[in-house]
């Protein structure tokens, strides 16, 4: 019999934020094979949109995301294809800034998705663990390579060889997430309008620049491209001009 509430993304545009929300409450937001290979369809589409300068991934309800749908694991994490890979790559390397906004679980694939985002904001009641020593499975390499990045070897052992769920301010303590507060969605519109308002090629070139830094590689020659870049659509000038007369800046840049 088919599933009637199959679960699926959700996208919604408004005052310059993207916000994709991870809707499928009967499994605590699992996201099913389907929902996995939705990311980077939405994403590619919020990319050609000039309007929108910040993306938001949060779930409905009292859950971020439960992780994969276990009943479609066979589907999820074929050896030949992974698309929970896909979709953390394609959030990786969104040239938006992204923002996971994590309200209550945060298990397993939920944990994969908000490390592919730039910025995470939890609330107080969220809830973290990595689960695949209680299945016999082996986490994905690009995601264990990430939180290693994000936790360093020895938390991301903790989260990997216990698979114990950890409460926000263990996360906090961790690294795992940037910000814990009351209000977490409060924090994200805060957060991301802020950002909306800021000059967009500074973001975009920031963003490039911390991922190379981040990998090791060379920031010189993308540096100066962006630095010309400034100078040639009047960004900088801009910016300085509105600094020294103390109006709002217009930035012309749009991407």
């Amino acid at each position: 019999m088919n599933n009637p509430n199959p679960g699926k993304l959700d996208l919604h545009t408004a005052e310059h934020i993207a916000w994709i929300t991870i809707d499928n409450p009967g499994k605590r937001n699992a996201m099913n094979a389907s929902m996995w290979r939705q990311v980077p369809d939405l994403l590619g589409e919020i990319a050609g949109d000039p309007a929108v300068r910040v993306v938001v991934l949060t779930g409905v309800g009292d859950a971020f995301c439960a992780g994969a749908d276990i009943s479609e694991l066979h589907e999820i994490e074929r050896r030949e294809e992974s698309i929970t890979a896909a979709a953390e790559q394609a959030l990786l390397t969104c040239p938006l800034p992204t923002i996971a906004l994590i309200n209550g679980l945060c298990i397993g694939g939920g944990c994969q998705l908000a490390a592919a985002c730039d910025i995470r904001i939890a609330g107080t009641g969220a809830t973290f663990g990595i689960t695949p020593a209680k299945l016999g499975i082996v986490y994905p390499a690009s995601s264990i390579a990430r939180l290693t990045e994000l936790v360093g070897p020895a938390a991301a052992k903790l989260l990997l060889f216990s698979a114990d769920f950890f409460d926000a301010a263990r996360a906090l303590q961790m690294r795992l997430v940037d910000e814990v507060t009351d209000d977490a969605r409060g924090r994200a519109i805060a957060l991301a309008t802020t950002i909306a308002g800021r000059s967009q090629l500074t973001v975009r070139a920031s963003k490039e620049l911390v991922d190379l830094a981040a990998r090791g590689e060379s920031v010189a020659e993308r540096a100066r491209h962006w630095q010309d870049r400034s100078a040639a659509s009047g960004e900088g000038a801009e910016g300085i001009g509105a600094f020294l007369q103390r109006r709002p800046p217009d930035f012309p840049y749009r991407g």
